[in-house]
């Protein structure tokens, strides 16, 4: 209990010497920010190349780490490809896409695009990827 009231005094004597009077905010730094901020965040949209941003293979080993760690039962790993995001309330809907069945294929189709240098899962909007 003696913690626990000196911790508020300490809090109540910080709010009391505390001051936010000597801040001053400078708008035109703020503005020039938010304009470089557009223009990098511009940029970096035309470099766009598959569904997270880099090189197919980053996006397969990304996908296939995820759907290897568990989030494969729900279908995260179907976003990182690309798909659309109602397939993930078909994973859910069918127990983690039939059982299980389906994120284990998907892992053992995705370690086979990656030995074969392919991006062929990409941007599939089914859910069963590969039929």
């Amino acid at each position: 209990m003696k913690k626990l009231l000196a911790a508020f005094v300490a809090i109540l004597a910080f709010a009391a010497v505390a001051s936010a009077t000597n801040y001053s905010v400078d708008e035109a730094s703020i503005d020039a920010l938010f304009t470089e901020a557009v223009v990098e965040a511009n940029a970096e949209a035309l470099n766009f190349s598959g569904p997270i941003g880099g090189d197919s293979t980053v996006t397969n080993v990304v996908a296939l780490v995820v759907d290897w760690i568990g989030l494969g039962f729900f279908g995260i790993h179907r976003l990182i490809l690309g798909t659309q995001p109602i397939n993930l309330l078909w994973y859910t809907i069918t127990l983690g896409g039939i059982f299980g069945l389906v994120p284990l294929v998907d892992g053992i189709l995705l370690i086979v695009d990656l030995i074969q240098g392919g991006a062929s899962w990409l941007d599939n909007p089914a859910f069963i990827m590969w039929i």
